[in-house]
């Protein structure tokens, strides 16, 4: 480096810094475009969620359980996880009623995951305790009764008037004690 004769010291203490500065401004910009930013979820991936959603809704009212919780599977790995909680009560509804068709036809391992899908999807249990119900009836008729009677124990205390819930535990008490 040639140093001017007229260059004070100083001078070229700034001017070295300066010159310090600009590299490192223009390295964090550089380190800023590189870092990866948060992309939007996929507009096409949301509305095939929420296509599904529907469908999945639609297919519960004609009775067709199978395809109406595979579309609501389909819908929550789908939908825009930022805006699933506007949709988890239909899907809840999907789940429970299908679980409930499960357990009607004897099904009641089916009815046991599809009870669970719908408790998954509900932030609060006393949101939907009949949810908790029937998945304790489902473990009752398996003679899973440990299980029914956590189920029980968790109506009875959200709800404490739920008289059915408190004869299937005290049935399933019996069952555990012979």
């Amino acid at each position: 480096m040639i140093i001017a004769d007229n260059m004070k010291p100083p001078t070229l203490t700034l001017l070295a810094i300066a010159a310090a500065a600009v590299l490192c401004a223009a390295c964090m910009h550089q380190a800023v475009e590189q870092q990866p930013t948060a992309t939007p979820y996929a507009k096409s991936t949301h509305e095939q969620g929420l296509f599904h959603h529907s469908r999945g809704h639609d297919r519960l009212k004609q009775g067709d359980y199978d395809n109406a919780v595979a579309d609501m599977d389909k819908a929550r790995r789908l939908i825009d996880p930022q805006i699933i909680p506007l949709y988890t009560s239909t899907m809840q509804e999907v789940y429970f009623q299908s679980g409930i068709a499960y357990y009607d036809t004897g099904l009641y391992d089916q009815a046991i995951i599809l009870f669970d899908k719908a408790v998954a999807v509900v932030p609060a249990p006393s949101e939907y305790p009949a949810t908790y119900y029937h998945r304790g009836l489902s473990h009752f008729r398996k003679s899973s009764y440990r299980r029914a009677i956590a189920d029980f124990d968790m109506i009875i205390h959200l709800e404490q008037d739920y008289p059915d819930a408190t004869h299937y535990r005290e049935l399933a008490h019996e069952r555990l004690s012979k």
